[in-house]
């Protein structure tokens, strides 16, 4: 995970105190909540936040997910551990997520803790 951050870091792809604070978001997944960041959904989830950062940063505005995907993670059982991570991660960041973006990183979330 480390090594594709700092690849799209050298890449230009993301900016340097994203891929620090991405790198901590990393470890925070794993150890804090014990989230399978280092599985192929973690990479994704891990490589979208970086982006959904950068995209915001440059002020790309994308289009929101679906309205009732994102109902159905908020009636979850765990919306509450998923939307208070989410919140705890991005204050790692001096870049405010476009609200488009932010259903998508909640998804990728829930998706973490429901592979958990």
């Amino acid at each position: 995970m480390e090594n594709r951050l700092n690849l799209l870091c050298e890449a230009g792809v993301i900016d340097r105190d994203i891929c620090s604070g991405m790198l901590k978001v990393v470890q925070r997944l794993d150890k804090e909540w014990q989230l399978p960041v280092y599985s192929e959904q973690g990479a994704m989830a891990v490589t979208h936040m970086a982006s959904a950062l950068m995209r915001s940063r440059r002020g790309e505005v994308i289009e929101p997910l679906d309205g009732d995907l994102l109902q159905e993670i908020r009636l979850s059982s765990i919306w509450s551990q998923v939307h208070q991570a989410h919140c705890a991660l991005l204050q790692e960041f001096a870049v405010t997520v476009h609200e488009n973006e932010e259903g998508y990183l909640l998804a990728n979330l829930y998706g973490l803790w429901m592979a958990d």
